[in-house]
């Protein structure tokens, strides 16, 4: 029996790692021929002794440079030519972009284009999102073409937003909420008992909310209430959004907040933590927001696209007006003051994500998607 064979089109390694990994083991599983594309960073060898074959993809997810993206495309061509996948499945706005268009040419493939959101373009206001939103709309729209394409999107909100847009046929647009958990791997466990950590894990992006986790940390501290907050994760020089390392350097050195940059054993982390806070501005559905849930930790959240998917307000943590920072105060202290609403609301979270959002559901939905195209 051949098998079929899937490419994975994704901008960097680590992505692969953190947010796809149980999907393409459980495709080789499964009887599939997998192979990555991307940026190489340190993972090349932990994903070939998994059985998956490596394309070196050099791609910048923040150049405009024409000449380097039309390279990008001529190497993506070359991949498809070597590898002969019967299905791409792309992530994020560049790669699902290029894998359309070299599609173009190596016509032989499906394509299923994933976005965890709608993008930087389409939410912004800046005078950049403005004048690259008219062309980021037709590249998609001509990368989407065919009947052997799918897109797949996390929220509803997000649904809604790109069947205005037009720029795929809405009877292929697939709705898949999330990247998935492995509830196997991020167990539940009590909240600590000594100093409460607050942590926000996230790119270091202003539209994470980074700016308000700050500035909220700081007003609880100046109320003598003992918490330690905490941003896991690292600076995105490809993302225009990027907070600058010498803001982050001053926070740490006033000591309002900690920065332990991005973590590996991010699972070690949580059970560190007792409360997850994403103020995001918006999302696709974020997947640190399901370890939290599966790692039984009480979430604070804006109540926007993404977020709202996860969270139910009161339930399993607190969904904040957007923007509102006095509200986003209020929510934090009443859970560092009481941890056995931690406890009640971890718990909760953890039943909403095993029933919703366990890897193995995603895996299956993402199966479903591949075989309406076999």
């Amino acid at each position: 029996m051949i098998k079929k064979r899937v490419l994975f089109v994704i901008t960097e390694d680590w992505a692969l790692i953190s947010h796809r990994l149980h999907l393409v083991e459980a495709a080789i599983e499964a009887g599939y021929e997998v192979a990555l594309a991307t940026r190489v960073n340190k993972y090349r060898k932990t994903l070939e002794n998994k059985g998956i074959r490596i394309f070196e993809w050099k791609l910048s997810r923040g150049s405009l440079n024409p000449i380097k993206e039309l390279i990008a495309i001529i190497s993506l061509v070359k991949i498809l030519s070597i590898f002969k996948p019967d299905i791409i499945h792309a992530v994020a706005q560049k790669p699902v972009i290029y894998s359309g268009l070299a599609r173009k040419i190596y016509k032989k493939a499906s394509l299923v284009g994933a976005l965890g959101g709608v993008g930087f373009v389409f939410t912004s206001k800046s005078l950049k999102a403005k004048l690259l939103k008219p062309i980021l709309k037709t590249l998609l729209k001509l990368a989407l073409i065919g009947k052997k394409t799918r897109l797949i999107l996390q929220n509803k909100d997000n649904v809604c937003t790109i069947k205005n847009i037009n720029i795929i046929d809405k009877k292929y647009i697939r709705l898949v909420k999330g990247a998935g958990v492995e509830i196997q791997k991020f167990l539940p466990s009590k909240i600590p008992l000594k100093t409460t950590i607050v942590i926000l894990p996230a790119r270091l992006l202003k539209d994470k909310g980074i700016k308000e986790f700050v500035e909220v940390a700081g007003n609880i501290k100046a109320q003598n209430i003992k918490a330690r907050f905490v941003l896991v994760g690292d600076i995105d020089l490809d993302n225009p959004e990027s907070i600058k390392k010498i803001e982050i350097d001053k926070w740490v050195a006033s000591g309002v907040i900690e920065h332990w940059g991005r973590c590996d054993n991010i699972e070690k982390v949580y059970k560190m933590s007792s409360i997850v806070c994403l103020p995001s501005y918006n999302e696709g559905l974020p997947k640190v927001l399901l370890e939290a849930g599966s790692s039984s930790r009480p979430i604070v959240a804006f109540d926007v696209p993404g977020c709202r998917e996860v969270v139910t307000n009161k339930v399993n943590g607190f969904l904040i007006q957007f923007k509102n920072e006095h509200a986003l105060e209020r929510a934090l202290v009443k859970l560092i003051n009481n941890k056995e609403l931690c406890e009640e609301m971890g718990k909760n979270g953890r039943k909403i994500v095993e029933k919703n959002f366990a890897s193995e559901i995603i895996n299956i939905q993402t199966f479903n998607i591949w075989n309406e195209l076999a």
